[in-house]
């Protein structure tokens, strides 16, 4: 028995990245959009210019405020940011691309994907920081909104540590979980149970209109 339905979340990744090409780490390395990130959320918003949302949240950061602004725009709302909805942050290896991490680092990108929960880059966060992060500043979010349908825009890593979280999957394990730019994820609550409905990753397409907006209602 799911129970009476509760607070529902669209949670989006943030749209690409003006130095995706270069595959960077990010992390609080304030980078903006690419055209074809802001073309992203153009798109999300004609998709939901019939839904109705309550509020929409992002991280303080410009590549999800802006991809942020695209839906809140569309139905009157300001986005809402919190430093606390930030990327992990990657300390000195903050904006250089993986080539230059393997480069300066010799070795450390290795140990980082064999030991995800508690790698931390020098100056950085490790992912079980991360998640005592963002954790408390999601459920606060949700507890605001019993009765909401609301959009929040993050980055990969933290919705791999939201969804990580609402699913059981520890945290060495999160990378199991795929995010695309500009992915949507849809999370149901029934009272405080919450349902992953739908995970969304590919571009969106045409032909995938009818599956999404079957997914958000």
């Amino acid at each position: 028995m799911k129970g009476k339905p509760a607070c529902r979340i669209l949670l989006f990744r943030h749209g690409e990245t003006a130095n995706s090409k270069e595959v960077c780490f990010n992390g609080h390395y304030d980078v903006g959009l690419s055209k074809r990130g802001q073309k992203q959320f153009q798109h999300w918003a004609d998709i939901l210019k019939q839904e109705t949302f309550n509020a929409v949240y992002s991280s303080d950061l410009q590549r999800t405020r802006n991809s942020a602004q695209f839906i809140g725009q569309q139905h009157g709302l300001e986005p809402v940011s919190y430093f606390e909805l930030r990327e992990l942050s990657f300390g000195t290896w903050e904006g250089m691309s993986v080539a230059e991490v393997e480069r300066t680092y010799p070795g450390q990108m290795k140990e980082r994907m064999e030991s995800v929960a508690t790698f931390q880059a020098d100056g950085g966060e490790t992912y079980s920081q991360l998640q005592a992060r963002v954790i408390p500043k999601f459920e606060e979010i949700v507890s605001r909104h019993p009765n909401d349908k609301i959009a929040m825009v993050c980055h990969g890593g933290v919705n791999r540590v939201i969804l990580g979280h609402l699913l059981g999957i520890p945290i060495d394990k999160i990378f199991r979980i795929h995010q695309d730019y500009a992915a949507l994820n849809v999370i149901q609550y029934y009272d405080q149970e919450p349902v992953v409905e739908y995970i969304g990753n590919a571009e969106l397409f045409s032909s995938e209109k009818d599956e999404i907006k079957t997914a958000i209602q």
